[in-house]
Formats: structure tokens, C-alpha cells, sequence
């Protein structure tokens, strides 16, 4: 007998261990999931600066706030740039190169003396970035080479929006996976409407929205 009521013992605790154990995986999942949904989130947001192809921009987490008169020449540089982007649109290199100029001379007017630690520290990066691209792209001799300065052009573009939180509309990132031998490549729009300044007339549509700034 008292053999028996071991065994009905130890079975009756085996089904109540087996029950826990059945019950608790679903808890394990929903945490869990919700661990992944929260990081898949993150990656998602950070997936674009991770794709860039130039790993030497600085890009701050935060925005760093800065005055409303540095808001506006940055706003200047962003104006030029999209200029360029225009010309290249048009295959028009004369255009390409003066708004190509017009942005280094906006950029050095771009007064520091409000920025400190990062926010100083990352745009001293952009803009140094900013004014060998510039100069490279104004030398080289060729649409085609013109338009690969302005890949990087536009990479520092997006960081420096991002890093400074430059606020006036909308502004579209497009990403055309078929620019420079399908390796891809991003630049900057204030239109929705697909322009794309890698290949002008050839593949005048071909790109896709990435991201609304």
C-alpha cells in the first residue's frame, strides 16, 4: 500500500511539473518577443545609417540643438545641395559645379561659436568631409565621376540632418539599388516624386523613399 500511494504521489507531482513546465514557455515567448519586436525596432531605425557606404561620418543619436541662426546656414547647405542634386538630374555638369561651389562657400559660413563637445566635434567632421568631396567633385573631369562625389555628398547630407535636427518640410531620403553597378546609392529630395541624379533621362524613375526627414 504504501508503495502504491508513492507512485500515485510521485505521478500526481510529475503531471502538476509538466503542466508548469507547458504553461511557462508561452510567458517565455511573449517576453521574449516582445525583447525581439523592441530590438527589431532599433535595427530598423538605425538600418539606414548602418548601410551607408562611408563609415567615417558622424552621426549623432540626438539631435543636437543649435541656435536658429546656425539653423539657418545649415539650411543654406542644404539648399545648394539640392541643387546639385538638380543639375545631375539634368546631366548638367556646368550646374553641378557652380552649386557645387555655392555649398563650400555655405558651408564656411557656418558659424561654430554656439557648438560645443559633440555637437562641435560632429560637424567639424561634416564640414571637413564636406569640403574634400566638394573640391574633388568640382576638379574631376565626367558626369559619371561627378555623380559618385555626390553619393558621399549626400551621406554626409543625411547625417548632418539627422545630427542637427534640420527642420523646414519634409525632406525624402531615395535609395536607388541600381546606381554604380548595382552597388546602390541614397540621396536627398524635398519632392516625392522620384528624380533620380545618378542616371537623369536613362532611369529617370528608378529609386524608392527610404525615410521622411
Amino acid at each position: 500500500m504504501k508503495i502504491k500511494f508513492k507512485i500515485i504521489v510521485l505521478i500526481t507531482f510529475l503531471i502538476v511539473v509538466s503542466s508548469c513546465q507547458k504553461n511557462q514557455p508561452d510567458k517565455q515567448r511573449e517576453k521574449t518577443g516582445d525583447t525581439v519586436g523592441q530590438n527589431d525596432m532599433h535595427k530598423q531605425h538605425k538600418s539606414l545609417a548602418d548601410n551607408l557606404a562611408h563609415k567615417d561620418i558622424i552621426i549623432l543619436e540626438t539631435p543636437y540643438q543649435i541656435s536658429e541662426a546656425s539653423q539657418e546656414e545649415l539650411q543654406k547647405v542644404l539648399e545648394a545641395y539640392l541643387e546639385i542634386k538638380d543639375a545631375l538630374v539634368a546631366s548638367d555638369v556646368p550646374a553641378a559645379d557652380v552649386n557645387a561651389k555655392k555649398m563650400a562657400d555655405n558651408i564656411a559660413g557656418v558659424s561654430t561659436s554656439g557648438m560645443k563637445e559633440a555637437g562641435l566635434k560632429a560637424w567639424e567632421n561634416h564640414s571637413d568631409l564636406y569640403n574634400k568631396k566638394l573640391q574633388e567633385m568640382i576638379h574631376i573631369d565626367g558626369l559619371e565621376n561627378k555623380r559618385s562625389y555626390f553619393s558621399h555628398i549626400s551621406e554626409i547630407m543625411y547625417c548632418t540632418i539627422k545630427s542637427f535636427g534640420l527642420k523646414s518640410g519634409t525632406t525624402y531620403v531615395v535609395y536607388c539599388p541600381m546606381a554604380f553597378d548595382r552597388k546602390g546609392a541614397y540621396w536627398l529630395s524635398k519632392d516625392k516624386e522620384i528624380m533620380n541624379p545618378y542616371f537623369g533621362e536613362k532611369m529617370l524613375k528608378c529609386g524608392e523613399i527610404k525615410e521622411e526627414l
